[in-house]
């Protein structure tokens, strides 16, 4: 079980105010949004809902037109990193 930092739930944030260019895949915006508000510790299923949030995200305005990854890119893919950490570690305990 992990709760989400503050820094990490800014980001999160800011990625719920930009639009949805893809369709849901792998997450439920609505379930994503209810996790990053419930203000406790989220469990693995919860926190792979994040990060597929995340990593659509990250494709879908982590990029440069020339396909280099920007500051969105680079935050985005590492907190997706970091959610994946976590749940490797949960799910070996």
């Amino acid at each position: 079980m992990y709760k989400l930092p503050e820094d990490d739930l800014k980001l999160l944030n800011k990625l719920l105010l930009m639009k949805d260019l893809n369709p849901e895949d792998g997450y439920s915006k609505e379930k994503v949004i209810e996790y990053i508000n419930a203000d406790r510790e989220l469990e693995e299923a919860e926190l792979n809902q994040i990060r597929n949030y995340v990593l659509d995200k990250n494709l879908e305005y982590g990029f440069y037109k020339n396909g280099e990854p920007n500051e969105l890119g680079y935050a985005t893919e590492e907190l997706g990193d970091k959610l994946y950490y976590i749940m490797e570690e949960e799910s070996d305990k």
